[in-house]
């Protein structure tokens, strides 16, 4: 029974958004400046307040992404950030001095294991079942999936027990966020489906 139930929570409960969207108004001006600290899954949004723009990753960012050529005002950009590290960007039109800015994005689930220590989760990669163990003094908190573009897939709740098992054969082969949150702390690991 606690099986089903698992594997009901884990696909039954589909979002389509993000953890957490980011709207940036993308306008040209001397000294233009947009930068955000975010966490890895959340989405930034860039939205045009004047004409012809790009949002164009720099040299060295972490994550490429590209709007392309968009003029009309009111036009817009999404990324879905994925990876942890800096990603400075710009517009390709105006330049850097004009317009830039740096997505910083942030792992929300590195907290200090003084006062949240890691959660196993195992085997990794796999392809039919994924085992979470919780150290001891971590007996309830919440369990998120996220698919690679920060779309939250599953949310189970998960009280009086040190560990939860998923039945992931249906799962599509790829790369998933697991992120486990209990109390006011919480952590993120990859997983990998084979």
């Amino acid at each position: 029974m606690k099986t089903q139930l698992l594997i009901l929570l884990c696909f039954g409960i589909l979002s389509m958004n993000a953890q957490t969207t980011y709207n940036l108004d993308w306008y040209t001006g001397i000294g233009t400046n947009a930068d955000l600290t975010i966490d890895i899954g959340d989405t930034v949004k860039w939205t045009w307040t004047s004409i012809s723009h790009t949002v164009t990753s720099d040299i060295g960012s972490t994550e490429t992404f590209d709007s392309g050529f968009l003029g009309p005002i009111g036009s817009t950009f999404s990324h879905t950030f994925t990876l942890e590290g800096t990603n400075p960007y710009y517009c390709e039109i105006h330049g850097a001095f004009s317009m830039s800015g740096t997505i910083t994005v942030q792992n929300s689930l590195g907290i200090d294991d003084n006062t949240f220590s890691n959660f196993n989760m195992f085997p990794n990669p796999s392809n039919s079942m994924l085992h979470l163990d919780f150290p001891q003094h971590i007996t309830k908190g919440t369990i998120m999936v996220f698919d690679v573009l920060g779309k939250e897939l599953s949310t189970q709740k998960f009280e009086a027990t040190n560990s939860v098992e998923f039945n992931i054969s249906n799962w599509i082969e790829g790369i998933y966020l697991i992120k486990v949150t209990s109390g006011k702390n919480s952590q993120t690991k990859q997983f990998i489906k084979n």
